[in-house]
């Protein structure tokens, strides 16, 4: 996912003195500090009045969480074991609750979803796909740029990682096409000729269709179950149908507003349509299992959209699809095995979907919305969910993890829209969405910016500044497109 993890150390040459075990410890030692001193700080405060003792420690061992993903002295699914152990300790879950927090539905789609992934990827069908996008749009720079995004519309639903998108599928293709029109990211002469607009085209499509569908991005069944546990329900085709206008608006946008703030020197690309067409044939002819990988995934998008008229559920359209894969042995069980992301997505996942649902249980939640929604009474509801909408997304500066800034600020935010008479739907909707979109203003942001930036074709600068000039776009479309939709669908 999006937290960054601390750098490993660079093995040490045989004249260069190792830094003994201790030193190294002691150097992340504030990482361990900063999370545990923020919870014990809490938990020793007063309570605010109105709201249970209980709620108050609860809410101390979730945001040392929170503080522990930001920080991060171990993975994320340690830290999330570890604030569950605490957690049982001082009484505010049981144990219980913590071997429960991985059977649920949403938490076993997103593990399947990473199998079905895996799949996409082992077969080649993702990498034929950009292929063949490339090669029927490739005569032009700007054919180039919406052949990545129509790439990423297509594979997006059934691959959650939106790391495994970006480094798996998207990276080497968006390079290869880079360098046979002679962009090379290590000559920053050569680099500003396509390769950064390629490259920022891909990861703004990345982010982009990562919030149309819950399946898109790991963090978005936390979103889901955090609005359900505030009453409000959103299935897969209804959160694809909210999206689906004002995510294709900003998806159409990406390739020409990138022209404008990139200036690619390259606008025809000739050489990219012959590139395509020699990586199809050393690809050879479709192969059975990408047929078979094809038909499957077709046949599970048809399931999330009318699953529910089949009673068929989008987890347990998701557990066909994989079975089916087992079955006709494009997966193996090992391949499954080796995905070590799936497993350790299903670990924290499911804890922090556990931990935040405590804290409305406790009533933590409706707590915030009513003290503070008070202040806002008066105030024009547009004006507070825009407000809410924008500190929601720009806090992201000081986030490396979008699930860690979903758990730590979606309920409240959602809360803040309810209590100012913002429909639930279009809230959770809202704030679901704005969860991947504003990875776009930093290379830290969310998992697939690391992958796409450390390709080396944009530097910082022109990483913050695209970012920055392409969520204003993003914010006045969901904004203001998004709720004349959502009223059109009947949820304002």
């Amino acid at each position: 996912m999006a937290v960054l993890p601390a750098k490993d150390s660079q093995p040490a040459s045989p004249a260069t003195t190792k830094p003994t075990p201790s030193e190294g410890h002691l150097s992340n030692v504030w990482k361990f500090l900063v999370p545990v001193g923020i919870g014990i700080v809490l938990w020793f405060l007063p309570a605010p009045a109105g709201l249970d003792v209980k709620a108050w420690h609860m809410f101390a061992v979730f945001v040392a969480t929170i503080a522990g993903i930001m920080t991060a002295p171990l993975p994320m699914s340690a830290v999330a074991i570890i604030s569950a152990t605490v957690g049982v300790l001082v009484g505010v879950v049981s144990f219980a609750d913590v071997t429960k927090s991985t059977g649920t539905d949403l938490v076993w789609l997103v593990m399947l979803a990473f199998f079905i992934s895996r799949g996409v990827i082992k077969t080649g069908l993702g990498h034929r796909i950009a292929l063949l996008f490339m090669r029927l749009l490739g005569k032009r720079t700007l054919g180039l740029g919406y052949g990545l995004v129509m790439t990423e519309l297509l594979i997006s639903p059934a691959m959650p990682s939106i790391t495994a998108r970006a480094g798996g599928v998207m990276l080497p293709i968006t390079r290869a096409m880079s360098e046979v029109l002679g962009s090379h990211a290590d000559d920053p002469e050569s680099r500003g000729k396509v390769g950064n607009y390629l490259i920022l085209c891909a990861f703004h499509a990345n982010i982009i269709t990562a919030g149309m569908f819950i399946t898109a991005m790991a963090g978005n069944p936390l979103a889901v179950k955090m609005a359900a546990d505030q009453g409000v329900s959103i299935s897969w085709l209804e959160w694809a149908v909210a999206a689906s206008v004002p995510g294709l608006l900003c998806l159409a946008l990406i390739p020409v507003a990138l022209l404008w703030i990139v200036r690619p020197q390259i606008r025809q690309t000739p050489d990219a349509k012959a590139l395509a067409q020699r990586e199809l044939v050393a690809m050879g002819p479709i192969s059975a299992k990408e047929i078979i990988m094809a038909v499957i995934f077709v046949g599970l998008l048809v399931l999330w959209i009318f699953g529910e008229d089949l009673k068929i559920g989008a987890t347990l359209a998701a557990a066909l699809g994989v079975s089916l894969l087992f079955i006709t042995g494009v997966l193996t069980w090992q391949d499954a095995l080796n995905e070590k992301s799936a497993w350790d997505t299903m670990i924290w996942i499911g804890l922090l979907i556990m931990l935040a649902s405590k804290l409305n249980e406790y009533g933590m939640v409706s707590w915030f919305g009513k003290e503070f929604g008070a202040h806002l009474e008066g105030f024009p509801r547009l004006a507070v969910y825009m407000l809410v909408a924008a500190i929601y997304c720009y806090i992201h500066y000081f986030f490396a993890s979008a699930t860690a800034h979903i758990s730590a600020l979606f309920p409240l935010c959602m809360a803040l829209m309810v209590a100012a008479g913002i429909p639930p739907f279009t809230a959770a909707v809202a704030l679901g969405i704005l969860s991947s979109v504003n990875g776009c203003l930093t290379q830290y942001g969310i998992g697939s910016g690391p992958v796409m930036f450390g390709a080396g074709y944009v530097t910082q600068g022109e990483w913050w500044k695209t970012g920055f000039l392409m969520s204003v776009i993003y914010m006045v479309i969901w904004l203001v497109v998004g709720p004349l939709w959502w009223q059109l669908l009947g949820h304002v």
